[in-house]
């Protein structure tokens, strides 16, 4: 069994890529291959963009079922569509200082 620390070693061996990953028959958040490790970030963004537009659009909607719609309507994208979704949030997005939450 494997810990963090293990891990965080085996992370600073480095071959690590950011990259779309494609495939036609899978749906790739990551891949790792021939000893580098290949990451999509594409996925993970546009599942939390999915969601928290969801909550903007439907305040009323629960946690769960805002969760499992963004899964569902992001496991449903072809290609063209993540490509289509990714460049808006690209174009779209300003980067900015670190949110503090309240509680």
């Amino acid at each position: 069994m494997a810990d963090l620390s293990d891990l965080y070693d085996e992370m600073q061996r480095g071959a690590i890529y950011e990259c779309a990953l494609r495939d036609p028959k899978w749906h790739l958040d990551g891949l790792q291959s021939d000893g580098a490790v290949y990451i999509d970030p594409r996925t993970s963004i546009l599942e939390t963009l999915i969601h928290e537009l969801m909550h903007r659009r439907h305040p009323r909607m629960r946690e769960m079922a805002v969760t499992r719609e963004a899964r569902r309507l992001l496991g449903g994208m072809d290609e063209t569509t993540k490509r289509k979704w990714w460049s808006a949030y690209k174009r779209i997005r300003k980067i900015r200082r670190p949110v503090t939450v309240d509680e």
